[in-house]
């Protein structure tokens, strides 16, 4: 992060590989630890304490995504510095990198659950992170009116992409807070879904 802060590379490029590295720093943090604990039987021994699967799943998106902003920071910090982002900016970028991570938390929850060792789960991660990246207009920006310009309004990663933007030096000043509502709705969504399938998403079946 470091290097390409401190690089002449243009902001919407920066801010472009900015969002990448959170949202697989956050995805893949989520996956791979998942799957192992599953595969080591860790995942059972809890949920036969008597704790629902889904809040115990609820619990660890949560938990996660806490530690991926925390290790984080720093590298946010390095950004608003080297970029001269506004204390107004960077609070920007923290509120919605909490949004962005608990969804690439919840994302790599998701694609454990179809997974069958760490490999897969690192793969099927990636994949899944790169093609909701791709949808919140990370790489190019959708054509207004299609579906894809409704899917990149809805998606969670799109506030992170857009403040991580303005901080680098591109874009608009500040950012509208309308920007964060319907995102921030897709993720209480999938958190919910999260929490009913529980059992499902961990890999337990109806066992």
């Amino acid at each position: 992060v470091a290097t390409i802060a401190l690089s002449s590379a243009p902001a919407v490029h920066a801010a472009a590989v900015f969002t990448v590295l959170f949202a697989l720093f956050g995805t893949f943090g989520s996956s791979i630890p998942l799957v192992r604990d599953g595969e080591s039987g860790l995942l059972r021994r809890y949920v036969l304490t008597g704790v629902h699967p889904g809040v115990l799943l609820l619990q660890r998106v949560f938990a996660t995504a806490a530690i991926d902003l925390i290790e984080l920071a720093p590298a946010v910090l390095v950004i608003a510095v080297v970029r001269g982002s506004s204390a107004s900016q960077l609070a920007i970028v923290v509120l919605a990198m909490v949004i962005g991570l608990v969804a690439a938390n919840a994302l790599g929850a998701l694609t454990a659950a179809f997974a069958k060792s760490v490999a897969e789960a690192a793969l099927f991660s990636a994949l899944a992170a790169l093609l909701l990246l791709h949808w919140a207009g990370t790489f190019r920006t959708p054509v207004s009116g299609t579906w894809q310009a409704t899917l990149e309004m809805l998606n969670p990663f799109r506030p992170l992409h857009e403040s991580l933007l303005t901080a680098a030096g591109a874009g608009a000043s500040a950012m509208v807070p309308a920007l964060f509502g319907a995102p921030i709705g897709t993720t209480l969504l999938v958190l919910l879904l999260l929490t009913v399938a529980g059992r499902y998403t961990m890999g337990l079946g109806g066992r």
